[in-house]
This record gives C-alpha cells, sequence and structure tokens, in this order.
C-alpha cells in the first residue's frame, strides 16, 4: 500500500503558447495513467485528475497486462471475437510489490512488448533497497520513487511525460504549465540523471541522483545561478534524461529545495503578483532619500545604488547580491515612500523644461502701466 501519499492543488496557470500535449493547460484532457498495485490512492488520483489525466486502477500484474490488451502467454479461441485494444496510457505507475508479482518484472515485460515498449514506467517502492535503483535501471524504467512520496511530484512527472519527443528520453515542456521548481521537486524525487535547458533563455540546470549539481543562467554559474534561474526562467524548455558526468559546482538536494528555497521563491511570486513591474524602470528622489534614510536600514544602499533610470527592476535584481526576495521586498518598500519614482516621470518633468526655452535673465520687465518710449 503506498500510504504516504499526499494531496496538493494543481498549479496555477495561464494558456502557454504551442500545441504540444505537454503545454496543455491544467485540467485539460491528457489521456489516461495506469496505476498498478494498491488501488486506495485518492491522493494520486486527486492530483493527477487536476493535471488533466483520467487514472486507471488494476489490482496487479496480471490484471495490468489484460487493460492493455498484452496478456502474456494467453490464446484466444478462433470464435471468441477479438476486443479492441484499448488506448495507450500516457504513464504507468507500478508498485515494486504487487499481489501477483513484482513492479519491475512488470516493467521488463512491458519493456520486451513493441506495443508497450515507449510507454514511460514509473516505479514507488515502499522502502529503499541498495539493490532496486540498479533494478529499475536494468528493466528500462523511466523513474523509481521511494516513499514518502508527495502526491504533487507524481502529477508532475506524468505531465512531464505527456511531453516525450517521439521515441527519445526527451521531453518537451513550458513553464507556464510546468513551473521550475515544481519541476526540480519532482525530478529530485527520483534517481535519475539529466539535464534542463530553457529555449529562449540562456539557462540550464544539471540533476544527478537526486540533487541539482550545476546550472547557469546569464552569465553566472552556480547555485546563484540556480536561485535566479528558478526566479527568472520562464517559456519553453527542454528535459533530457542521460548519464551526467561532468564534474558539478555546487550540490542541492531535494530537502534544501523544500526548506530553504521555497519560501523565498514562492514570496518572490507573490510580489511579482502584486509589486513592482519587472519591466519598470525607476530612479531615485534625492530629496525624499535624505528625508527617509534615517529610518532606512545601512544596507538599503546596495539597492538605492542600482536605480539609475536606465535598469528595469529585473536588471536591478539579477545585479543585487541580496536574494531576490529580498531585494524585491526593498524595492517595493522604497517606491511606497516615494524614494523611488518612474523614471519617465523625470524624463518628462525635463522634457517640459527643455520646451519652455531658456530662462528669461537679461530682459527687462516692464511696469503694467509703462508704455515703450517712442522717441
Amino acid at each position: 500500500m503506498v500510504a504516504y501519499l499526499h494531496a496538493a492543488p494543481a498549479p496555477e496557470s495561464s494558456t502557454p503558447p504551442g500545441g504540444r500535449d505537454a503545454l496543455a493547460l491544467p485540467g485539460e484532457a491528457l489521456g489516461s495513467v495506469l496505476l498498478v498495485g494498491e488501488a486506495a490512492r485518492p491522493a494520486v488520483t486527486q492530483a493527477l485528475v487536476a493535471e488533466g489525466f483520467e487514472p486507471v486502477h488494476v489490482e496487479g500484474a496480471r490484471a495490468a497486462l489484460t487493460w492493455l490488451g498484452l496478456e502474456a502467454g494467453v490464446s484466444r479461441p478462433e470464435s471468441e471475437p477479438m476486443r479492441p485494444a484499448p488506448a495507450l496510457p500516457r504513464l504507468v505507475i507500478i508498485d515494486a510489490d504487487l499481489p501477483d508479482g513484482d513492479g519491475f518484472s512488470l516493467c521488463g515485460v512491458l519493456r520486451a512488448d513493441a506495443r508497450s515498449a515507449h510507454l514511460p514506467v514509473l516505479l514507488v517502492a515502499r522502502h529503499p533497497e541498495e539493490f532496486h535503483r540498479d533494478l529499475a535501471a536494468g528493466v528500462g524504467a523511466d523513474e523509481y520513487l521511494v516513499e514518502p512520496v508527495d502526491a504533487r511530484d507524481v502529477a508532475v512527472l506524468a505531465r512531464l511525460k505527456a511531453g516525450r519527443r517521439g521515441e527519445e528520453d526527451v521531453y518537451d515542456a513550458h513553464t507556464t504549465t510546468l513551473p521550475l521548481v515544481g519541476l526540480v521537486r519532482a525530478l529530485l524525487s527520483g534517481v535519475r540523471s539529466g539535464r534542463v535547458v530553457l529555449a529562449e533563455d540562456t539557462g540550464a540546470f544539471v540533476f544527478r541522483h537526486g540533487q541539482v549539481v550545476d546550472a547557469s543562467f546569464h552569465g553566472e554559474r552556480g547555485s546563484l545561478a540556480f536561485r535566479r534561474l528558478l526566479c527568472f526562467g520562464a517559456g519553453e524548455y527542454t528535459v533530457t534524461f542521460g548519464p551526467e558526468l561532468q564534474r558539478g559546482s555546487f550540490s542541492l538536494d531535494r530537502a534544501f529545495l523544500c526548506e530553504q528555497l521555497e519560501p523565498g521563491l514562492e514570496r518572490f511570486e507573490q510580489l511579482r503578483v502584486k509589486g513592482l513591474p519587472l519591466a519598470a524602470r525607476l530612479t531615485v528622489d534625492f530629496n525624499r532619500l535624505a528625508r527617509e534614510l534615517p529610518s532606512l536600514p545601512e544596507d538599503v544602499e546596495q539597492v538605492v545604488r542600482l536605480f539609475d533610470g536606465r535598469r528595469t527592476v529585473r536588471a536591478m535584481l539579477l545585479e543585487c547580491r541580496f536574494p531576490e526576495a529580498l531585494a524585491y521586498e526593498a524595492a517595493t518598500r522604497l517606491f511606497m515612500l516615494g524614494v523611488l519614482v518612474p523614471a519617465i516621470l523625470v524624463e518628462e518633468r525635463e522634457r517640459a523644461r527643455e520646451s519652455a526655452g531658456p530662462p528669461r535673465l537679461f530682459e527687462p520687465v516692464l511696469a503694467p502701466d509703462s508704455e515703450p518710449d517712442a522717441s
């Protein structure tokens, strides 16, 4: 029994470009997911339904093969009509322990049949075993998870696998329907290796056996680049599974992501919704700054000096060495105090002064009742 899976709400999203299944909105029909083993999985079922999948439960290996139309060693009488083969599921989730066998053997059977060899298979084990990882790789499982497993991770992996690129172990997705934070959390719950590359932004990260080991984003590399990639990375991306042997620049596991990074990332997203637009250009009102300076922290100077009227809020956040959420909060607070003002207002004020012409410093001022001398 998979008893530790817990439900989570589906991620909020808006319509992305493109027509591939992986880019469909959560809740839209994406096909079925076959769950093999203990049927009492309300959390997984709820998470899959929220993502737009139709969960189908079967009790064991034989029932799974029957549902897939792949009964091994069964010959039908000629008089018995052939049952139409059902549409293959998008993903098969198999318990490692089954009432009539084991999940590893079932995965091997699926891989040996040409009709099901391409199906993504996710194995879930109740207890970690040293040999399970190698066994899962040996039978061709797409992923191996150990309890306790978050139901959100299962739903994310299902959505990711829906975007498979042909017969390759390459998957296409979009941050609108599959945000990077949820993707990373799901990838780090497994044991596979690979890399994620953004299509539009200069960014990528490498994961290996449950850890992120390298990242690059806009000229940065390491943990800072990874954090900024999660904050600013957007658009289509590609996930490629396979050996990653390069030497990493840092190491980050799922626990650190959830406990240390996610709170700041959630705060950053809240500020993006309610705070300053990232594309806004701001400049400093130095008179207001002088009045407010005694009540401001000393470190605020690190944020203020980056607002020169040319940088956007996004550019400031990328240059500032403070955590993104902290720098964003500081900028928002300074804007509310009037220390930061839209650069366009200052530019319009300067243009108005220029259009008024030069000051009339040396022209005489005539009295109202005086007239010019006619002589």
